[in-house]
């Protein structure tokens, strides 16, 4: 699973510095979990599970529909299993099931689908109509990447006792989370929320370009807000977000840092929903390495 470093050699010198890093993860949704008893699992472990499943099965017909929505609820609760690497103004995600990758590169404006299977590869311009849109669906932008709203996150830590966690010493913090959404208009929106996060040292990388998008597809105005929030939640926490007020109370959180195991539970009217994210495998990638371009014998497609 590990990506190959590439070492770039200054005239004379000794090789450079790794400017990113690399690591899998393992992200998860839950109807059911009980906030109070989550607690991070074997990274190892869940990741071969997720990598493991089979990518929901296409069939038309109320019976292929049916099939299709437990294939993917079994899906979302076993885990969706990605590679990330994100070194200099570039950023690729494999979606390990499915064998497609996407690069975004914030230098030349593009936005780079492979699909590994096929071994075929599209290029798309961010400043294309729709080009900043992922392929699986309605891209939703955190609130704070809109320029009508303002948005301010009251957060109130607990620490917890370090641990190890996917190969990695790693801080633990229980929060209870306010995140309440204005727009230009006066319209506000609150969500609550628990979270349990273990901070690594590493600096979290982010290219500049980065909006955290989500391709959310079709989702009902609830579904569509909870995420919404919970994008403009991890920038913030990431240390992004212009438009974002972060309020701490408690031990304060190693904002920036890259997180190892990370849950956030929604309340709502109705069943909450838990979204967990496992990362491991952790490991320096430079902005010249294979792994950022096209591979060999790949075939475009317009």
């Amino acid at each position: 699973l590990a990506a190959a470093l590439l070492l770039v050699l200054a005239p004379g010198g000794a090789p450079a510095a790794p400017t990113g890093l690399a690591w899998d993860s393992v992200t998860k949704f839950s109807m059911s979990a009980d906030p109070s008893k989550l607690q991070p699992g074997a990274f190892d472990a869940d990741y071969a599970a997720a990598a493991a499943e089979q990518s929901p099965s296409s069939g038309g017909g109320i019976f292929g529909q049916v099939k299709q929505v437990a294939e993917m609820e079994k899906m979302l609760q076993t885990g969706i299993a990605q590679r990330h690497y994100i070194a200099g103004s570039r950023e690729r995600t494999d979606d390990v099931v499915g064998q497609k990758a996407t690069i975004v590169d914030c230098a030349a404006r593009t936005i780079t689908t492979l699909d590994l299977r096929q071994k075929t590869y599209q290029v798309v311009s961010m400043d294309s109509p729709g080009g900043g849109e992922s392929s699986g669906g309605e891209a939703m932008r955190p609130a704070d990447a809109r320029n009508d709203a303002q948005v301010a996150i009251s957060v109130v830590n607990t620490a917890l006792a370090a641990r190890e966690i996917g190969g990695q010493s790693a801080n633990g913090f229980q929060s209870e989370v306010t995140i309440t959404e204005t727009s230009a208009s006066g319209e506000s929106h609150t969500q609550n929320a628990d979270r349990m996060a273990y901070y690594s040292s590493y600096a979290s990388p982010q290219p500049v370009c980065s909006h955290g998008a989500l391709g959310i597809g079709s989702m009902p105005p609830g579904g569509r807000q909870m995420m919404q929030s919970y994008a403009t939640l991890m920038r913030a926490l990431s240390g992004l977000g212009s438009r974002v007020h972060l309020s701490q109370s408690g031990p304060p959180l190693p904002v920036g840092k890259l997180t190892m195991y990370d849950a956030v539970s929604f309340g709502a009217a109705g069943p909450g929903v838990t979204i967990i994210t496992e990362r491991g495998n952790v490991r320096p990638v430079d902005a010249g390495d294979p792994v950022f371009g096209i591979p060999s014998g790949f075939i475009q497609q317009h």
